[in-house]
């Protein structure tokens, strides 16, 4: 064997080594609350349906915290029971308090726990929940953190992706794509299906993960290493 044909054996055999070092780590836990609708008219109180995806393999998501931004506040959260699950919605002080209506306005949501509960890997839980009453426009975008069976906690938010977050404004339902139609103040959103229904639901992909392209190339490397060995010994048996 030349010493051209050793060098790249031996190079084809480091990127062997590295893609099966990438097959066999464990994958990435994949943090994901996807929110129906995500883009509403402001105003007035809306239901949403909170979707908690576990995209880890082996292991299920049993907590979801999420914590609200300061700014929109928002006053009143109400979610839906679903079997197993715990409900906590954490207050905080607004000060100065403000007048809404009739009354006064001096505590607003901090967060929103949900535990109890199990998400296996692949699937989602969803929650129906009602907040109001919300600003004519703006974000919400919430911090989040998704705590799984053995232990590991993922967190995403604002400078994070994918952070959970609703659009507000006028017209803001008629222009997003893949959205659900227009949403009555005070009605659930046309599209969340029944909490009471399978909400546990096969998701498409688990990491999203290019695990394909990796096989393809070790698959690619293995047939360079047969054809150069293959060629070698041709060669060692001319000589």
């Amino acid at each position: 064997m030349s010493h051209r044909q050793k060098a790249l054996l031996h190079t084809v055999i480091a990127l062997c080594a590295a893609f099966a070092g990438l097959l066999l780590a464990p994958a990435p836990a994949s943090a994901q609350v996807s929110i129906v609708p995500d883009q509403v008219d402001g105003g007035g109180t809306h239901t949403f349906a909170f979707r908690l995806a576990d995209g880890k393999p082996g292991t299920a998501t049993t907590r979801l915290e999420l914590t609200f931004p300061p700014d929109p506040p928002v006053a009143y959260v109400k979610v839906d029971p679903v079997p197993g699950w715990t409900v906590t919605v954490t207050p905080r002080p607004l000060d100065p308090p403000v007048q809404a209506g009739d009354r006064t306005v001096s505590e607003v949501a901090a967060s929103l726990v949900l535990d109890g509960g199990s998400v296996r890997p692949g699937e989602f839980e969803q929650f129906l929940v009602t907040l109001g009453p919300l600003p004519g426009d703006g974000r919400l975008t919430f911090e989040a953190k998704q705590t799984f069976a053995d232990g590991t906690v993922a967190q995403w938010g604002a400078t994070t992706a994918p952070a959970p977050v609703i659009t507000l404004g006028s017209g803001a339902v008629a222009g997003a794509a893949g959205t659900p139609g227009a949403v009555a103040k005070g009605e659930a959103a046309a599209s969340p299906a029944p909490a009471n229904q399978a909400a546990r639901t096969e998701m498409v992909s688990s990491t999203g993960f290019p695990y394909s392209v990796l096989w393809g190339a070790l698959v690619l490397a293995a047939v360079v290493i047969g054809v150069v060995w293959l060629r070698a010994r041709r060669k060692a048996g001319a000589e």
